[in-house]
Formats: C-alpha cells, structure tokens, sequence
C-alpha cells in the first residue's frame, strides 16, 4: 500500500458529502482507523449522513489537527505508527484552516501538502483534504490541484492534471526570505559552542514575546539548528532574534551549504545517531524556513507571541 493523497474541491454542501460519506463509510466498514477534521458545519453534515457509523469515526477540530505543518506531519506518523489492524489504513478527512493566515503561514502549508506526497510516500494512509469554494481564494484553491496527484470527485477519484512534482513545488517556494527589521534584532555575532546559545535565547526571548511556557522548548529547538550549523558550518555561526506582531523569530546562520530537499520533512529512522535535529525543531517550531545560498545557510524558527 502507499499514499493516496486527494483534493476534494467542492462548492456545495451536496458536492462535499457526495465524495466524503461514501470515504468514510468505506473506511469504517473495512475497519480503518477513520479521522474527520472538517469545519464544524462540515462536521454536523456528515454526522447526520452517516448516523450510527459517525460512533466509529474521530472527529477532532481543525483548529488543533492544522497547527502547524510539522506538527501535523507528525500526528499523522503517530497514528499510522498505531494501526491496529495489519491490513487497515489511516483516512483522514481533513479541512486545512486557511482563513487568518498570513502569506509566509499560506506558502508554509502549501509547501506542507506538497511534501506530504514524499514524507508519507510508503505509507498505509488515505488523505481526502477539502478546499471549499464557496470561502477560499482562487489561488490557494489552485494550489491544492498541484499539491494533490488526484481529485476527489463524487465516490470516485481522477488523476490532476495540474499535479507538480514535489522537488519542483518546494524549490519554487523558495523565495527570498523577508528582510531583518532595522532596528530591534538581538545579536550573537559568534558562536562555537551550544551554551552560548541557549543563554543567548533565555536573555531575550520572553522579553521579545516567546511564552514563559513554551521557552525550554523554543531554547531546544535553537539547540537542535545550532549544533547543526557547528557540525556542518565551518563550526561556527550566528544567532538573531527579533519579534513581528505576530511571532518570535530566531535567525541561525552558518557558513555551510544544505543540499538536500525536504530537510526536517522527513523523519529519520528511529535507530539513527543523527539526522533528528530539524525534525525535531519543525515539531518544535510554529514555522521553520531554511535557505542555502551559496556558501551560507540561515534557519529562521517561528514561535507564536503571546
């Protein structure tokens, strides 16, 4: 079995259930392990659709599944990690939450849908992701045709026509990343060794709007992109940190050069000594963008302010 990974782009009600209830009702009488993520009206639909079967589907909020790319990336691994039936798969019907999202979370989650066709390549899962549009704006409605290998269409499934490949996607969403304000950035000029750095992040990331709580886990995802740059960067970096109005950004850069696609994407093998730090900072991290340039390679980690 590998991914199936489907767009259902529908502008009614009627369209929408039309493709969704025979999914899920497929799922559930295979014995799959059967998610519903959907907006809530979308929710109160099929549960009436499906009665008694809705008591065999997991309906969780869309606000808390779409958290941020890699997290969700995540909570997919888990529960195809947890099948309990050999044979079974994950079905998640899902809703992505676009509406509130700024342009950089916009292109981050695009990027997300896009790799999900190599992250979980080989995996016992079936994605069925709704894009309404009767709500969203054309171009994220197109993206999804070229993020997606196949359209949802009623019961039955037809290849896009627009798909892209992923290596070809994820380039193209490597614009230039968005200049440093000019004033109000903290500076580590250098460093060598992982003590600075975390001291560093302890000064001033509250100060700058990182939540108390969440500051051991923002100070370890740097760790993880910092000890990454001294191995791979000429043993050496520096360190920004600067707030927008709406999150906390840690800048790491280096001297090295990052060639691979999809790094942080792709989960390492459990049994590996290394190759953890960015999958473990994109769990971390609301945001992470990564660019090589040349000689050079900066990691920006997002953190949601207060």
């Amino acid at each position: 079995m590998s991914l199936i990974h489907q767009a259902l782009v529908f502008d009614s009600a009627t369209a929408f259930l039309a493709a969704a209830v025979p999914f899920v009702t497929e799922g559930v009488h295979r014995g799959d392990s059967v998610l519903a993520v959907t907006s809530d009206e979308n929710e109160t639909l099929l549960r009436e659709e499906l009665g008694a079967d809705a008591g065999r589907v997991t309906f969780l909020p869309a606000s808390g599944w779409f958290d941020s790319p890699g997290r969700t990336l995540d909570a997919h691994h888990r529960r195809i990690d947890a099948l309990p039936n050999p044979t079974g798969l994950l079905r998640v019907l899902g809703e992505p939450v676009w509406a509130g999202r700024d342009s950089l979370e916009t292109s981050e989650w695009g990027r997300y849908e896009s790799v999900m066709n190599v992250a979980l390549a080989d995996a016992r899962a079936w994605l069925m992701c709704g894009y309404d549009t009767r709500s969203l704006p054309a171009a994220i409605v197109d993206d999804a045709r070229r993020t997606h290998p196949a359209l949802a269409v009623g019961p039955q499934s037809e290849v896009s026509s627009a798909y892209a490949d992923p290596a070809s996607y994820y380039a193209e969403q490597n614009q230039s990343l968005m200049e440093r304000p000019a004033h109000d950035v903290e500076l580590l000029p250098e460093f060598t060794d992982m003590a600075a750095v975390r001291q560093f992040v302890a000064d001033h990331a509250v100060s700058l709007g990182v939540p108390a709580e969440r500051l051991d886990d923002f100070t370890l995802a740097v760790n993880e992109v910092a000890t990454n740059a001294i191995r791979h960067g000429a043993g050496r970096g520096e360190v920004r940190l600067w707030a927008t109005e709406r999150r906390v950004i840690c800048e790491v850069v280096d001297q090295g050069s990052a060639t691979d696609n999809f790094l942080g994407f792709l989960r390492a093998d459990p049994q590996a000594g290394q190759g953890h730090g960015l999958w473990i900072a994109r769990q971390i991290c609301d945001l992470l963008e990564m660019r090589t340039n040349g000689p050079g390679t900066t990691v920006r980690l997002h953190m949601r302010r207060e």
